[in-house]
């Protein structure tokens, strides 16, 4: 099994840019003047970097990042505690409601 590469140290340049080493351009097959995309992930911790090509076919190509099992945990957790302050909220103040229908009073049938 090869060994992984080192990380590379990149500075970023006052106006915000970064030059990518060689190796890097080479892996993705982008000459300088070319373009990238850059991708970030829901939790922000990765960023994942390809080469653009302008077609509309290889775009429709890509997978969609899907949201990870972490994110979909959080997320009905949050479901979960919203509907748990909706219902503590209305069990405070129920609706008054008459709950008698008008044929229930016996004079109705009179």
């Amino acid at each position: 099994m090869p060994k992984p590469n080192p990380p590379k140290i990149l500075r970023v340049g006052p106006d915000g840019s970064i030059q990518l080493p060689k190796e890097a351009l080479d892996l993705i097959d982008v000459e300088p003047g070319g373009q990238i995309k850059l991708f970030i992930d829901a939790r922000r911790t990765q960023l994942r970097v390809e080469r653009h090509v302008d077609d509309a076919w290889a775009d429709a190509l890509q997978q969609k990042e899907q949201p990870g099992m972490e994110d979909l945990i959080a997320e009905q957790e949050k479901r979960e505690a919203d509907a748990g302050k909706l219902f503590d909220e209305r069990m405070k103040d129920p609706p008054k409601v008459d709950k008698r229908k008008p044929e229930d009073n016996p004079d109705y049938w009179r």
